[in-house]
Order: C-alpha cells, then sequence, then structure tokens
C-alpha cells in the first residue's frame, strides 16, 4: 500500500483523544490526554500527527533543548503499520530538530521491540547508553540511541 495520501502536521487539540486512542493501544504505559494537553503549551516540544484516509494515524513528539533532541514518543495505530508511516514521522521530527539547530538527537525504546529497534538502526541511530530499570511497568532497561545531526 506504501505511504502515499498522508499529511504530516502540528497536532493540534482537536487531535489529542485520536494520539491518546493509540496510545493506549500501543503502550503499556500510555500518556494522559492531560499530558499530551500540556505538552501543546510547552515551549520546547513540538507534536506532529500523521493523518491518513481522514484519520490519525500516528504521531510522533519532539523536544529540543539548546542543541539537544529528544524524542518523547511516536507511535504508529496498528492499522496502519506496515507502511513506512513510522518512517515518516522520524524524519519529519528530525527536521524539526535541524529547525531549531539541534546537533543531535536521542531517544529511549524498549530492547523487547525488535520493530522500533530495527527502524532507528536504519534511520542511522546509534546505542550510546542503557537506562538501567526505566519501564517502570516491568522493570525493562530502555536502550538510549543517538544520530548526529550534523
Amino acid at each position: 500500500m506504501g505511504t502515499s495520501n498522508y499529511l504530516v502536521r502540528r497536532m493540534t487539540e482537536q487531535d489529542v483523544d485520536a494520539v491518546v486512542a493509540i496510545e493506549e493501544q500501543v503502550f503499556t504505559l500510555p500518556w494522559s490526554k492531560e499530558s499530551y494537553l500540556g505538552e501543546l503549551k510547552n515551549q520546547f516540544a513540538t507534536y506532529l500527527v500523521c493523518d491518513k484516509e481522514a484519520q490519525v494515524a500516528g504521531y510522533v513528539g519532539i523536544w529540543v533543548v539548546f542543541e539537544e533532541a529528544h524524542i518523547t514518543n511516536v507511535a504508529v495505530a496498528p492499522q496502519w503499520r506496515g507502511q513506512g508511516l513510522g518512517r515518516v514521522l522520524m524524519e519529519e521530527a528530525e527536521k524539526v530538530a535541524r529547525q531549531k539547530n539541534a546537533l543531535r538527537i536521542l531517544l529511549e525504546v524498549r530492547p523487547s521491540n525488535y520493530a522500533a529497534l530495527s527502524l532507528y538502526q536504519s534511520l542511522g541511530y546509534m546505542e550510546t547508553g542503557r537506562r538501567k530499570g526505566y519501564y517502570s511497568d516491568n522493570g525493562e532497561d530502555a536502550i538510549i540511541m543517538t544520530k548526529l545531526l550534523f
């Protein structure tokens, strides 16, 4: 099917319910609606959604503070997976980071999330550390992955 017929744009308050619905499908520790509403007011944060067939198919959040960008979360709804939308969202987040003069971008990912690890590696992210016991639901570590943007 491919990634044709999609639009990546800034997240608005009208998107938050759809984003939270995806969040609850995808993550064992989902963010709340209030968290996303707060993020939309955060001067360091940029959140993007990917519209496909008139619905929110995925989203990405990024914080840029000085020279460092941090992916806060990225997800694609299960019914839209396997079409390259995760890659599109990550590439758009990297564009935001570069526009805001970030020199590097980082994220945390579960070692058990093979699909995400594969995507991040294919985009040039490298493992640069671990956060022990990062995920409170099962005590799993987080792999810190970093990509230089210059």
